[in-house]
């Protein structure tokens, strides 16, 4: 594990809206979710966030899909470290750009993107829905990949713009990682948790090898 020392000084800027990675979208289900189209009928998010079942709709930069047509990994329960899950639309989407590759390799200290439609703030949930980016540092590797925000003990994404967290309605979001000039899916949005001096936000490992034989196999 990295130690603060090791880690960006925060900024004082707070983690922005964007409408950046189109390839990012929101999942309305019995709770609002995050998902990444990670092929052209695929939309990749956490197993927790499809336990309350369907329907779904994913809103695409090309409107509203609705779904019923899922697969998971496992049920997704809290410190699972195979959170993951699979929407399938019921026509491919007609831009192909917006796909956002898998890959493996992450590793501590590397730099990475948190994209999620959670809330600003877990005092204010109502700003839920509003799709927001923030950057961080692989600050762990274990059972998830993690990143850690200072100075918070509550979930938000809107933590420093550098040292960005994950809050309700991040959940099934990517963790980014740039490989050249393209931005490729390395995490799941998990959870969090507290500990002295700040919240961890962990994400699901997609190199780890139960995860990567599930995406190699449901992929489509």
């Amino acid at each position: 594990k990295l130690s603060e020392n090791q880690l960006p000084r925060p900024s004082v800027r707070l983690a922005a809206p964007t409408e950046n990675f189109p390839g990012v979208v929101k999942i309305r289900g019995k709770e609002l979710c995050t998902g990444t189209l990670v092929g052209p009928s695929t939309v990749l998010t956490a197993a927790h966030c499809l336990a309350l079942g369907g329907p779904f709709t994913v809103e695409t930069s090309q409107g509203l899909i609705q779904t019923n047509q899922s697969i998971a990994l496992s049920s997704g329960r809290e410190g699972d470290e195979n959170d993951l899950a699979l929407l399938y639309l019921p026509t491919p989407i007609a831009d192909t750009r917006q796909i956002i590759s898998l890959a493996s390799g992450v590793k501590r200290g590397d730099s990475v993107a948190l994209v999620g439609f959670g809330c600003a703030s877990s005092d204010f949930p109502e700003t839920k829905g509003i799709k927001r980016l923030g950057t961080n540092v692989v600050s762990d590797l274990n059972d998830f990949i993690e990143v850690s925000t200072p100075g918070l003990q509550i979930r938000k994404i809107a933590g420093p713009e550098n040292r960005a967290g994950a809050c309700f309605g991040d959940s099934g979001g990517p963790l980014l990682k740039q490989v050249g000039d393209q931005w490729v899916v390395v995490g799941v949005s998990h959870g969090a948790y507290n500990e002295a001096g700040g919240q961890v936000s962990q994400f699901v490992n997609l190199d780890l090898a139960r995860n990567k034989n599930f995406l190699t196999q449901y992929v489509r």
